[in-house]
């Protein structure tokens, strides 16, 4: 699909840098009681100028039959949030992918007319730089993209903006995939230039980024019945701004079921602390190349090889079979096997989170996509991936109260006795 209308779009930042030129030299040489009319000639110039760039923006839109896009874009257009959204398209070089008709098609009437909620919608399907196949990770690495998202439900540590997961099938693809949970999104070739913007369209609306209590049923059923045992466990890491989660699966979680017996409440506590970074998205990006504490004061080590990508916690050791899926507060990696590190320093995990709240005060968003290969120097000191870990700021160190720990010993009891209706 061709966008044949979009090289009218060369012609906006000539034409707005010749009217910006001309008002300045008119101001310069205005008297001052004409001070304030040549401002506000200018002002309105440039509104002027938004309005035409939005105007070219969607008669492209319209003429590569994207009519539904266009629809949706104009009924965001009268709220605040969709104005400050579709104001920002002339700022910075930018990606969109732009739902088909088809596409869009599938949403909901009721969707489709919560105006604040398309404008979430939306402002998922833009990136803030411009994304080619060329820099996108090969399959099983990722790629981290951030979108226009941010705020509301999909806050993170920093401010950062949510992100998308890209990854490509071969160095050779001329396309690439936006990962998803249940099913992957295909922006075929190399997208269409239109002035700051690359243009992809896709066939498939982008989901927003959902709850954990939403997505780990899906992921792993059994930890999500265990967590959904343990009073008030699940309402604290929904709750929490900026979380990584190693995910043991169902087999992992059978597979220890024999051991469970041998563990008191307080380990099993650590057990369960040991598989969460709190304070801190981080992405597979940044696996390797910073420094990790868990909520139970433990550090994370994290290999790489031919194999595969591993994490560790003292001696126990799991594998990554499935990383990067993005849930609204942060980040799950789902392991094949459950981190049995009974250990605990509320020391280090307090000191963790503190440096996770001071990096997340005074951290900035890359505009770049993040992949493995690129690295910035943190506030910290340290070195990760740029915008691969989201730092987190105001949040209460993860803690395990009494009325957990009742829930927890009653669970272990429950899976030792071989009672697995929890699951």
């Amino acid at each position: 699909m061709k966008f044949t209308t979009f090289t009218l779009f060369a012609l906006l930042p000539a034409t707005a840098l010749a009217q910006s030129s001309s008002a300045a030299s008119a101001s310069a040489s205005a008297s001052a009681s004409a001070s304030a009319s040549a401002s506000s000639a200018t002002a309105s110039g440039a509104a002027s100028n938004g309005t035409e760039y939005l105007t070219t923006v969607l008669g492209a839109l319209s003429a590569a039959g994207l009519t539904s896009l266009v629809s949706a874009a104009q009924g965001i257009a009268g709220t605040t949030e969709g104005q400050a959204l579709l104001g920002s398209l002339s700022q910075g070089n930018k990606t969109v992918f732009a739902p088909s008709n088809a596409a869009l098609s599938n949403v909901s009437q009721d969707i489709l007319s919560n105006n604040a909620l398309l404008t979430q919608i939306l402002s998922y399907h833009i990136l803030n730089n411009t994304c080619t196949p060329a820099g996108i990770m090969s399959t099983p690495n990722h790629t981290i993209a951030r979108t226009t998202l941010r705020g509301g439900n999909y806050t993170l540590p920093g401010n950062f903006t949510a992100p998308l997961v890209l990854s490509k099938n071969s160095t050779n693809s001329t396309g690439f995939q936006i990962v998803q949970t249940s099913n992957n999104i295909t922006a075929s070739g190399n997208g269409t230039a239109a002035a700051n913007l690359l243009v992809y369209v896709i066939d498939q609306v982008i989901t927003l980024p959902q709850s954990l209590t939403t997505v780990l049923p899906q992921l792993a059923p059994q930890l999500f019945g265990l967590a959904g045992s343990i009073p008030g466990l699940a309402t604290q890491l929904t709750s929490a701004n900026g979380i990584t989660i190693f995910a043991p699966n169902d087999a992992a979680i059978g597979a220890i079921q024999s051991s469970l017996g041998t563990l008191n409440s307080t380990q099993v506590t650590n057990v369960l602390s040991n598989h969460i970074i709190n304070g801190t998205a981080v992405y597979s990006t940044g696996l390797g190349s910073g420094n990790y504490t868990s909520a139970g004061g433990e550090p994370f080590k994290f290999v790489t090889n031919s194999t595969g990508s591993y994490v560790t916690s003292a001696n126990s050791t799991a594998k990554i079979l499935q990383s990067d899926v993005i849930i609204n507060n942060g980040v799950i990696h789902v392991i094949d096997s459950v981190l049995v590190n009974t250990n605990a320093n509320a020391q280090a995990a307090a000191s963790a989170y503190s440096s996770a709240a001071a990096a997340a005060s005074t951290s900035t968003e890359a505009n770049t996509p993040v992949t493995a290969t690129s690295a910035a120097t943190t506030p910290s000191g340290s070195t990760s991936a740029s915008g691969a870990a989201s730092a987190g700021e105001r949040l209460a160190p993860l803690g395990i109260t009494t009325f957990m720990m009742g829930g927890i010993v009653a669970v272990v009891s429950a899976v030792v006795g071989g009672v697995i209706t929890l699951f």
